[in-house]
């Protein structure tokens, strides 16, 4: 009597196909935490880049803020100067503020001379403006208050970061933050010093 095979039952081969399915799905699972592991990596390093780039900047304001208040106190006419010399387009002849032995047009060239703008492998520049403090005149300022500006030098690995903020300094040696009691912000104080030209 002879025996026939048929195909169908023939289980000769079947774990080494079992075999080749299982490392598919094994490669298939490595090459998908591989992925996940490079974008894990580049979301780190934005993260970091991002908060190299945002704490140079703030350390400008903060930097800026103590420096200005420094210069206020040192002549009250600082801040004009200043102001002066960040015209557009840029006076022909600047006005000079000596600081430390040295004479300086800009924000950045005073703390230049105070120590330098570099935090780490970055750097800030400083930029000033004047607020809207009613005199008509972006050249002077009338109410001790100025808007501040900081950014990096350059992009940082694609990172860029700016922070703007006011800076009041009314020329006496307290921080920026403090106020006096006829400046609460109140609409009627506000519109008493609009009569005046002076917001506070």
């Amino acid at each position: 009597m002879q025996k026939t095979t048929s195909i169908i039952n023939n289980e000769q081969g079947t774990v080494i196909i079992m075999a080749i399915i299982v490392l598919v799905l094994l490669t298939i699972i490595g090459i998908s935490a591989t992925n996940t592991s490079t974008t894990e990596v580049q979301i780190s390093t934005n993260a970091v880049l991002h908060n190299i780039a945002f704490y140079t900047v703030d350390s400008g304001i903060e930097v800026g803020r103590a420096v200005l208040n420094n210069i206020k106190l040192a002549d009250s006419g600082n801040w004009d100067n200043l102001l002066f010399n960040a015209s557009d387009p840029p006076p022909a002849v600047p006005r000079v503020i000596t600081w430390n032995g040295v004479d300086c047009t800009t924000l950045d060239e005073i703390i230049d001379a105070e120590g330098g703008r570099a935090v780490g492998p970055t750097a800030f520049t400083l930029t000033i403006e004047d607020n809207d403090d009613l005199d008509g005149d972006p050249l002077v300022d009338t109410d001790d208050t100025i808007f501040l500006t900081s950014q990096l030098v350059a992009p940082y690995r694609n990172a860029t970061a700016t922070i703007r903020t006011s800076v009041r300094g009314g020329g006496t040696a307290y921080s920026q933050e403090h106020y006096d009691a006829s400046s609460s912000g109140e609409a009627a104080l506000e519109s008493e010093g609009v009569s005046t030209s002076v917001r506070w």
